[in-house]
């Protein structure tokens, strides 16, 4: 069977059952810990132990692209999903809950995991899919919007319009960063950094400038419909239950 042996591609079979094996398991362990966990000590210790996977699987992911790149500056995080999961990670295990970086962090991990599991771009950097830069990405960026979704389904983050703030702020960090990556390396880091000379997507239109404010105005509109539709809606039920 010649076609299995194609090197891995967006939406080839090995993308595909990656995504059915990630995705089945994650919307289960889920909706199980909805259903059944109701100590918040408990939800802690699994926020913090998915955490730590986030944590090392972006660690394992920089230590495998020094081999990829050829460069020892390939440990260093140059891209918007790299230095944020590395933080989201350390933040979720040592961070206080609610704690305005979080409302940075959720967000960025959600995006972040959501265009990283469905389009993947950097499938094909070598004929296995378990080629490690290549898994490890993946992974990562599966637990990132994996945490993202259980901080907010346990209460543990509370989206509110107060604090969202953060995560244009934080972003502009970001941006920052790579701006520093780039001059004090004399822009000689692998893939350059934040995507800032080249699309998030090649070949299209999708580059920083785009995507960036897109998803801090995606998140702005979700977030209205949560607190002044969603919310509202659900509270006057409730008083009408208990009336």
């Amino acid at each position: 069977m010649p076609h299995l042996l194609t090197p891995p591609h967006v939406y080839g079979w090995q993308h595909i059952v990656y995504l059915l094996v990630f995705l089945i398991p994650a919307a289960g362990t889920l909706a199980l810990i909805k259903l059944k966990v109701k100590s918040e000590k408990t939800n802690t210790i699994i926020m913090k132990c998915v955490g730590g996977l986030l944590f090392a699987t972006v660690a394992v992911n920089r230590i495998s692209l020094i081999e990829f790149y050829g460069s020892t500056l390939a440990l260093i995080p140059n891209t918007f999903c790299g230095i944020t999961n590395l933080l989201f990670g350390l933040w979720a295990i040592f961070g206080k809950k609610n704690s305005l970086p979080f409302h940075f962090f959720v967000y960025a991990g959600f995006w972040g995991g959501v265009v990283n599991l469905f389009y993947p771009t950097y499938l094909g950097q070598n004929e296995s899919f378990m080629y490690l830069p290549t898994i490890t990405g993946l992974l990562h960026h599966s637990f990132a919007f994996y945490l993202a979704i259980l901080l907010l389904m346990t209460g543990y983050v509370k989206p509110e319009l107060k604090r969202f703030y953060a995560f244009p702020v934080g972003m502009s960090f970001v941006m920052v960063y790579g701006v520093f990556l780039l001059d004090v390396s004399n822009q000689t880091i692998p893939d350059g950094a934040m995507y800032i000379f080249e699309a998030v997507v090649p070949g299209t239109f999708l580059t920083w400038y785009v995507v960036y404010p897109a998803m801090i105005l995606a998140s702005l509109g979700l977030l209205c419909l949560w607190e002044k539709v969603i919310c509202p809606r659900y509270i006057l039920k409730k008083t009408q239950q208990t009336a």
